[in-house]
């Protein structure tokens, strides 16, 4: 197999990162620093084989120890331990819910985990079916908000709509009035 070339490993550190927020728990830290190191990557300028062999990843700006051995074995194999096991634990479908404006990391496992939605295509048959309104913790507001994004002209997946019920508007109504979500109209 030849060596996975600096946006290659970027991409992959990118997702590593990615499945690391979606761990759940508190390891925004260490996705963060992944991103960073991510980003620095894509920039480059000097060959990555270069590096790695001169063992000077940890000049890149957000690489230090950890993240130059995580980057070696990107670059040397296409993959890490860490990273497969993560991808055993989160289908790729969940990471597409990230694409979607507003959608934090800690809500995309909470549908995830309590409504087994798992792509898209599943967030909007639950905003359709009127699921993530009843669940809680999730809410209306939310529902509203990927109804609202998944019917924009802009909406993440091509041709996506969102059927909004009623209880969505009036909820939207209030809200930007200033009035709570139980409040009367």
């Amino acid at each position: 197999m030849s060596k996975a070339n600096a946006p290659q490993v970027a991409k992959l550190l990118r997702e590593y990162a990615q499945r690391t927020a979606l761990r759940g728990g508190n390891p925004y830290y260490r996705a963060k620093a992944y991103s960073r190191a991510a980003d620095s990557l894509a920039a480059l300028a000097e060959p990555l084989d270069r590096l790695v062999e001169e063992e000077r990843l940890t000049e890149i700006p957000g690489v230090g120890e950890a993240i130059a051995d995580i980057i070696t074995k990107l670059h040397g194999t296409g993959t890490h331990p860490s990273l497969e096991k993560l991808r055993k634990e989160l289908p790729d479908g969940v990471l597409e819910m990230l694409t979607v404006p507003g959608l934090r990391p800690e809500k995309v496992l909470r549908l995830y985990k309590d409504l087994g939605i798992a792509s898209l295509a599943d967030l909007e048959a639950a905003a359709k079916d009127d699921r993530i309104r009843k669940a809680k913790g999730l809410g209306a507001v939310l529902q509203t908000k990927v109804c609202r994004i998944l019917r924009s002209p802009r909406a993440v997946k091509a041709g996506a709509t969102c059927i909004v019920r009623p209880p969505c508007w009036s909820m939207r109504r209030r809200l930007s009035k200033g009035r709570g979500p139980n409040s009367g109209m």
